[in-house]
């Protein structure tokens, strides 16, 4: 980083490095204000004594992940601009969150592909984010009820009792959407222990896409990811015009989840049709490979037409439609290792060139395979 001059300001960064999603931040972070030659103080106290801190240091600026009420007093005291990277318990006038509606379809369009039509929310009492999470979520079912949990526990084994007895009520099979991911491995722990088959009866999606949480869970977790660092860096970048008395067109910005990280707590598929079992099933093993509709009625000798008609009875999409979904979420997942090529992803996908992959890929989310690699770095 640029040595300090004495145009240059600093900035005070209160985010707790523990947390992966916490570390991205701070990456993007960095990588704005190094651009700058600004200089970043990281602040690794807490509570009323990180504020105290902050006080002392008295810098231009504060960037936060989560503010509470002790730093918004000091960011005041100073008359300072603080811009948090999520949404808390404290109003703060300038945010960069999560897109919970964004997320909230994607997870219901998830839910539906696998033939669930019952749907949940498992959450955090007390938390603001986790409130906004269920309200976007319950809107999307439009005029049906949404079951909802909150837990005052939000990690670990303890007290499990209360969300075994709401799991076991709930009707089935039936899609949770949960908070994050600590929730997340809680609520297959409280499942596994109320003898609740996941993901048979109770299909789970965390947020945050933590990926040891994520695979030392059991099942395994599906879950959302995010462009953590892009938090981060947009924080740096409004608080900047803050600082500068730039006018700031969207002072609570709202960031997309980049797609949703398949694993075993959404593995099936909720239809009786055996046929579409194993279809579903084969794709899911053969997606990398070279095949098409052709090759798949041939290995599960049936006809194509007999094949397309009954898939689409059981999920309302074409078995084409199905294959093409499972190749572009398999790409989104290799796309995050950055050692692949574009090219070298698209052949692992199933697709003979780069240019096919990448309209594919552009077709069903929007996005080229090169800005989506690019909006996870950054």
């Amino acid at each position: 980083m640029p040595t300090s001059s004495p145009r240059s300001k600093s900035i005070a960064v209160c985010i707790d490095t523990r947390d992966g999603g916490a570390r991205h931040r701070l990456h993007g972070i960095a990588q704005y204000l190094s651009r700058l030659g600004w200089r970043m103080m990281l602040v690794r106290q807490s509570g009323e004594a990180a504020a105290m801190d902050v006080v002392r240091l008295a810098p231009d600026g504060i960037i936060a992940y989560v503010a509470d009420r002790w730093l918004v007093k000091a960011a005041a005291k100073l008359s300072i601009p603080l811009v948090d990277t999520a949404v808390g318990e404290v109003p703060v006038p300038l945010t960069v969150s999560l897109d919970n509606d964004a997320l909230s379809h994607l997870a219901l369009a998830h839910f539906k592909q696998i033939g669930l039509k019952h749907f949940g929310y498992c959450g955090v009492a007390g938390r603001v984010t986790s409130e906004q999470r269920e309200v976007s979520f319950a809107a999307c079912l439009e005029d049906r009820v949404l079951p909802a949990f909150s837990e005052p526990i939000s990690e670990g084994e303890s007290g499990l009792e209360p969300l075994m007895n709401w799991l076991k009520e709930l009707p089935k099979p039936i899609g949770l959407l949960v908070f994050d991911d600590k929730l997340g491995e809680r609520v297959l722990t409280a499942c596994r222990c109320a003898d609740i088959l996941v993901p048979h009866q109770v299909a789970v999606i965390g947020i945050g896409n933590d990926e040891l949480m994520c695979e030392v869970s059991h099942p395994t977790l599906s879950s959302f990811s995010l462009p953590s660092a892009r938090f981060g860096l947009e924080a740096a970048k409004m608080l900047t015009q803050a600082m500068t008395g730039k006018k700031i067109k969207t002072p609570h910005l709202k960031i997309q989840p980049t797609g949703i990280i398949t694993r075993g707590s959404t593995d099936m598929v909720a239809v009786d049709d055996e046929l579409i079992k194993a279809a579903i099933q084969f794709i899911r093993t053969q997606a990398g490979k070279a095949i098409g509709v052709k090759q798949i009625a041939q290995a599960l000798n049936v006809s194509r037409r007999t094949l397309d008609r009954r898939f689409a009875a059981a999920l309302n999409r074409t078995i084409g439609d199905e294959l093409k979904r499972v190749r572009i979420q398999l790409a989104q997942a290799r796309l995050s290792d950055d050692s692949q090529s574009v090219s070298e992803v698209a052949r692992s996908c199933g697709y003979s060139t780069a240019s096919a992959f990448s309209r594919a890929f552009h077709q069903n989310t929007g996005c080229w395979p090169s800005e989506y690699r690019r909006e996870l770095r950054s």
